[in-house]
């Protein structure tokens, strides 16, 4: 018994109403983590109630890539997209040989102006996506479980003034992942 297999052009498959409607998808809404919220994160992180200045000594983003303080720079970024302010993050997948990979990188760098614990955080979110935040600390990591939420991941640095730290973030998971910010704040 012989049976016909018929070849469906996957294109024909959806309306033109369908196809127009996955063009116009939107970006995910990401946000930075607030004062309030970076005060909390830090008071966690260091086990003591911490104070933050009123604003993050360095903050990178898709439309601020560059600071006196420092800069990033992204390997085979997914998209770059100033108006969302994202940087759309490939998974990082395995190769065949050990050291062999695919996927986006960012390479960072930050200089204290003046010496102090550092708390660095990287805001970003995915569908079950984690932020690895690799540095002179080791590698620190978030979870996100869904792209309506929003997470970190946080590292802690001692420094001295003048002292350069390079560090970078990956990301782990589904498909992609979308990067908000790298923020350093100065605890006291």
């Amino acid at each position: 018994m012989s049976t016909t297999t018929t070849l469906v052009d996957p294109f024909l498959a959806f309306t033109e109403e369908a196809l127009e409607r996955k063009r116009k998808t939107s970006s995910p809404t990401v946000k930075a983590v607030t004062r309030t919220e970076a005060i909390a994160i830090a008071t966690k992180v260091v086990g003591r109630p911490s104070v933050l200045p009123e604003t993050a000594v360095m903050t990178l983003t898709a439309r601020h890539p560059y600071d006196p303080a420092g800069f990033m720079d992204v390997y085979k970024p997914g998209r770059w997209d100033c108006e969302s302010n994202l940087v759309f993050m490939n998974v990082i997948v395995q190769g065949a040989s050990p050291g062999e990979w695919d996927g986006t990188a960012v390479y960072a760098r930050f200089t204290a102006p003046s010496a102090g614990k550092y708390l660095f955080i990287g805001n970003f979110s995915g569908h079950q996506i984690t932020l690895n935040l690799g540095g002179p600390w080791g590698t620190s990591t978030g979870y996100c479980p869904t792209t309506a939420d929003h997470a970190q991941a946080t590292a802690l640095s001692n420094m001295t003034a003048g002292q350069t730290v390079f560090f970078g973030c990956t990301m782990t998971g589904w498909i992609i992942g979308y990067l908000e910010s790298l923020q350093v704040y100065l605890i006291a």
